[in-house]
């Protein structure tokens, strides 16, 4: 039989992981334009669906890790793994997709250096630092649709929103799919995104609030988000957008399209508090001399060493 982990009694844990290097995908996107309408925003690989409307539960998500790690030396594809789990392909499937986003799980179905680092010190994804850092990978990723739209375009203009709302934002944005696609696909798609923010595994992030019915409403400033997650999310960024920059202004930080300012849901004081406190430990430089408004980045950190040094409890 398969091991998966126990609900009442925790297994070992693994080998603590090294982290290795992992790359981030670059999008090249001319974001910062002024005046720049969501159709800018849309890279060419822009994908619609992640999960297929279906919300992630931790627990599957936790269950997939210890499976693959457990037949690291066995290819497994998908309905495989479903089998294997007792869980039903598509959600399967679904949740391996999630996975493959958040850096956990590559295209062959093997753990990533960061899926042996997570595995070894947060495997039932309950570390609310770790979930930010989830969170920032899927909504700032412009490439999938609902997640960015939701969080860089949707709370960005008002607190609550409908789930309609979604399909009017997009069908004038895009030619990329038909008015009846959207008007099928993109409301259900929002909806399994909000569902894992109030029902499952982002919901102690409490960024969401599901109002009734169609409606939900965003939160913000929820959560003192650790200085190392902070750190790797601004060096996701950086890579993500504006791939070997040594520093970044923090202007663009704290509310450009996708950083980590906005898609946190953090105001200016917060983000310039985090900032500053990862200045006085040493972990980036703020400029503010001279004109200046940025950040520079130490040579040697990458958001993979971060988050290794969050976990190691370096944070603060």
């Amino acid at each position: 039989m398969p091991t998966q982990p126990n609900l009442f009694d925790d297994p070992p844990k693994p080998q603590k992981a090294v982290a290795s290097e992992q790359a981030i995908e670059f999008i090249p996107l001319q974001k910062d334009i002024p005046g720049l309408t969501l159709s800018g925003l849309l890279p060419a690989n822009a994908r619609l669906e992640l999960t297929r409307h279906y919300e992630i539960h931790s627990i599957h998500l936790s269950r997939i890790l210890y499976q693959l790690n457990d037949l690291k030396f066995t290819k497994r594809t998908d309905e495989q793994i479903a089998q294997d789990l007792s869980i039903p392909t598509a959600r399967i499937k679904a949740t391996l997709t999630f996975g493959r986003k958040i850096l956990l799980i590559d295209s062959e179905n093997n753990l990533t250096p960061l899926g042996d680092l997570v595995l070894a010190e947060s495997p039932y994804m309950d570390n609310k630092g770790l979930l930010w850092l989830f969170h920032y990978m899927l909504a700032s990723n412009a490439s999938l649709v609902i997640w960015s739209v939701a969080f860089n375009e949707l709370s960005a203009r008002k607190a609550e929103v409908d789930l309609g709302e979604v399909t009017a934002v997009l069908t004038g944005a895009s030619d990329k799919w038909s008015e009846l696609t959207l008007t099928k696909k993109a409301p259900a798609e929002l909806r399994g995104v909000f569902r894992c923010y109030t029902e499952e595994i982002f919901t102690p992030l409490d960024l969401i609030t599901h109002i009734g019915g169609t409606k939900f409403e965003f939160n913000s400033n929820t959560a003192i988000i650790p200085s190392w997650i902070w750190l790797s999310a601004i060096l996701i960024y950086r890579d993500q957008y504006y791939a070997g920059a040594p520093s970044l202004e923090i202007p663009l930080i704290v509310d450009g399209n996708f950083s980590p300012g906005r898609i946190f849901r953090q105001d200016q004081a917060s983000v310039r508090q985090a900032l500053d406190q990862l200045h006085d430990a040493g972990m980036l430089s703020v400029e503010t001399r001279s004109g200046l408004d940025q950040v520079r980045f130490k040579r040697d950190a990458t958001w993979l060493s971060v988050a290794a040094q969050y976990f190691r409890g370096e944070s603060s």
